[in-house]
């Protein structure tokens, strides 16, 4: 055996598990290149600071929040901030870190920034250019050809100690084999070079349109169908799954176990009503769903937010059991574990190997792909070389190893990432891959709560909690197999048929649904809540469903008032905006009321599908129509609220505001842009948006 070329620390901060995945898939290359590789959370390796029996560190971190540190990230970020910290603490220490983000976000970045910014204060010094990955168009656009090239530059800075790190660019390191090259042994499909003969003849743009029509998940065309392919390295089969009847699964041991983000333990919560909102003719269904609960079980300000533990749809789980051919094992419970060639390999002190923290030891199929694994996830380049590896047919084998190669990083995000494909979208379309389903079990994600603003106040009533939400639809298209809902969206929308048909036993007597039950918890709040002083003037943006929130704080204002009549209040704006008024104005006799008795001091409405020229058509225009005296607001100490669409509407409100602080301040673009950032620092522009 070929001696170890030098110890690696490769520490992540994640959120929802991404950047622990790519962790995992660094560790694999290098290891399989013979380096000895240490993996651990970054709050984990904290122990372990100032990581002097490391020769290099490698960080893989997300941000959360407004550019907050992930869970498993705070108590780094809280060590190598401490004052009692010389400029030299890190100097010995040589690093390279690849941060993930989100452009649809405001604050892109900010965690792994400051980190990168804090090593470098403390001494440490770059071996290779960080990465900066943008999940609004793709992280593998950033991340693989980063990680392709990480080793490289690790093995140059071996050689060359001497060289300045931060000099050596990523494009001149020569590229060592951290990947399997794969030559084309397949014909291309004549009918696809037929017609791309007179495409190679246009301008490049009709060219690439033409590739780009002749291309779908299961076909590829030229140049891609014909080059040489750099894929992964397959990863190791380390799991045995082991069926035996006589064994007694008691699932709410798994359900109680902590979820990420929260702060209350999981816990049952009854559905005291779940009511649609919209009208039949709208063009989302939205619906309302109140919770009844123990007020020992969760106490709740306005503002915050719960996690709803979902379940993946059951038919959805029967046709992935039916196409991995394991519908006669779904309920006969099994074992779980590291294959005994694996179990007592060590990564520095700890296994290398070891079951995934989210997947009991003891459990059955049908529980583990409907409760533990989000089977919705795209699959990663890693999980499509596994599909290739048990793929018979060989064309769809050489497609497959296409998706998952460096080469196909386009197609991967056009036909893959963009429409939101998943594990039985593959199965569906690939007939001939048919893997175990331990290597699945492998590589799906956990599957995660999806969080919802609470709608109330508990002041109203501390024994219940609402939220509101759209029931989210994915139709058959672009890749997708079968027609699906959101997962959790889906499963209340089923409750609310169930309800509505009257077609089950268990609703109540009253038809309201309190014999359903949801698994939920307390999430933590980054600091989107009312202010101390009720004097503070508030401005509420919120279209859609971003409303949610905001129904919270009136109620809670309107029962402040209730219990002490003097209390001296500042003003509230809300600015909400919807397609139809006779459609979808959510809660239109609740705002109304509340601007009725003085709750609210201004209701400000948009109607997007209205045609009328001389109205704002969104809430951004709103904002522009009163710059004046939103900025007067601002500058009487006014908090404003965000809440919403990620993607269009909090980018264009924040720029509603810089040019409404350009209009009242006379300022120029970049002057404006510091103003609001400076809200942002003093925590007085507070978003609660999502993707």
């Amino acid at each position: 055996m070929a001696p170890k070329r030098c110890n690696l620390l490769l520490i992540y901060g994640s959120q929802t598990g991404q950047s622990k995945s790519i962790a995992e898939d660094i560790k694999t290359k290098a290891e399989s290149l013979n380096y000895d590789v240490e993996m651990m959370s970054m709050d984990d390796s904290v122990e372990k600071i100032p990581w002097k029996e490391y020769r290099f560190l490698i960080i893989i971190t997300s941000s959360t929040g407004d550019g907050d540190p992930p869970e498993n990230a705070g108590i780094f970020w809280k060590k190598i901030r401490s004052k009692n910290l010389e400029n030299d603490y890190l100097c010995h220490l040589v690093y390279a870190l690849l941060g993930l983000g989100d452009t649809n976000y405001t604050t892109f970045l900010g965690y792994p920034k400051s980190v990168e910014k804090q090593l470098q204060k403390l001494g440490a010094k770059q071996f290779y250019k960080s990465g900066w990955a943008d999940d609004a168009v793709g992280l593998e656009i950033v991340v693989d050809p980063w990680i392709e090239n990480l080793l490289p530059a690790l093995e140059n800075q071996i050689l060359n100690p001497q060289t300045l790190p931060d000099t050596i660019p990523a494009s001149d390191i020569p590229v060592e084999q951290s990947s399997i090259t794969i030559t084309p042994e397949l014909a291309v499909v004549p009918e696809v070079e037929k017609q791309l003969t007179v495409s190679y003849k246009k301008q490049e743009e009709e060219l690439e349109k033409c590739i780009l029509g002749l291309s779908n998940l299961k076909m590829s065309a030229s140049p891609l169908s014909e080059c040489d392919l750099k894929v992964p390295v397959l990863p190791v089969s380390y799991l045995e799954l082991k069926f035996n009847s006589e064994l007694i699964f008691f699932p709410e041991d798994v359900l109680r176990k902590p979820m990420p983000s929260s702060r209350t333990p999981v816990f049952q919560a009854k559905i005291k009503s779940l009511k649609q909102l919209t009208s039949e003719k709208a063009a989302k269904t939205t619906l309302e769903t109140t919770l009844e609960f123990s007020p020992a079980e969760i106490e709740y300000q306005p503002g915050d937010s719960i996690g709803v533990c979902c379940a993946n749809c059951s038919e959805e789980v029967d046709a992935l059991l039916h196409r991995l051919n394991m519908t006669d094992q779904a309920d006969i419970p099994f074992k779980l574990r590291v294959k005994e060639e694996f179990a007592t390999m060590k990564s520095g002190t700890k296994p290398k190997y070891e079951v995934p923290s989210h997947l009991p030891n003891l459990a059955t199929l049908r529980f583990v792909l409907t409760r533990c694994c989000e089977i919705r996830s795209v699959p990663r380049k890693a999980l499509i070389r596994i599909l290739a590896e048990f793929s018979s047919d060989d064309v769809e084998k050489r497609r497959l190893l296409e998706l998952c190669s460096l080469q196909g990083s386009n197609d991967y995000t056009r036909l893959v990432r963009q429409p939101e494909l998943n594990v039985l979208d593959f199965l569906n379309t690939f007939a001939s891959c048919h893997p175990p389903v331990e290597r699945l079990l492998e590589q799906l994600p956990r599957l995660l709560a999806r969080p919802y603003s609470l709608s109330s106040s508990p002041l109203k009533d501390p024994k219940s909690a609402s939220f509101v939400f759209n029931v989210v639809e994915f139709p058959v298209q672009d890749g997708r197999t079968y027609e699906r809902k959101g997962v959790a969206t889906g499963e209340l929308s089923r409750m609310f048929d169930k309800i509505k048909t009257g077609s089950t036993d268990s609703v109540g007597s009253n038809g309201n649904g309190r014999a359903f039950s949801l698994s939920v918890f307390l999430r933590t709040n980054s600091g989107f809540s009312l202010p101390k002083s009720s004097e503070t003037p508030l401005i509420l943006i919120g279209p859609g469903t971003g409303v949610a929130p905001f129904l919270g704080f009136l109620a809670h204002r309107e029962e402040l008032v209730k219990r002490d009549p003097s209390l001296t209040c500042g003003p509230i704006w809300l600015f909400y905006g919807c397609r139809n008024r006779d459609q979808d104005y959510l809660f239109k006799d609740d705002l109304e009321r509340w601007h009725s008795i003085g709750i609210l001091t201004r209701l400000l409405v948009t109607f997007s599908r209205e045609n009328k020229p001389s109205q704002p058509k969104y809430v951004q225009d709103l904002i522009q129509v009163y710059a004046v005296s939103l900025v007067k607001l601002i500058e009487k100490g006014a908090c404003v609220y965000v809440c919403g669409d990620a993607k269009n509407m909090a980018k264009d409100v924040m720029q509603a505001f810089t040019a409404a602080f350009q209009t009242a301040r006379q300022l120029d673009e970049e002057q404006a842009k510091k103003a609001v950032v400076q809200l942002q620092i003093e925590k007085r522009y507070l978003q609660d948006i999502w993707t």
